[in-house]
């Protein structure tokens, strides 16, 4: 499945909550929060978004946003990208 970037969380660590914990350099801005139940944990995310010049960092791949509705996300990774990138999970009409 894939992911955003993210820091390491896992169900019994809190992973960092600021910009300084960023996987990779940019201009990090807060975009919102998320919440999100799994089977045996509740998590909350701080989503932060950043821009880049369009090439992805290295380990890294980047969908561009009319096409992110069609991978194979979890759901927890809809709601992150919903929260910086609003509709951008949702499939686009046919016109």
């Amino acid at each position: 499945m894939t992911e955003v970037p993210t820091t390491g969380w896992t169900a019994r660590i809190d992973g960092a909550t600021t910009d300084a914990a960023a996987p990779f350099p940019g201009n990090w801005r807060p975009a919102g929060k998320i919440g999100h139940v799994f089977t045996h944990f509740a998590l909350e995310l701080d989503v932060f978004k950043t821009m880049t010049d369009g090439a992805a960092p290295a380990g890294h791949f980047w969908s561009p946003a009319h096409e992110i509705s069609g991978e194979a996300l979890p759901t927890v990774m809809k709601k992150v990208i919903e929260a910086a990138i609003p509709g951008a999970t949702k499939k686009q009409r046919a016109h």
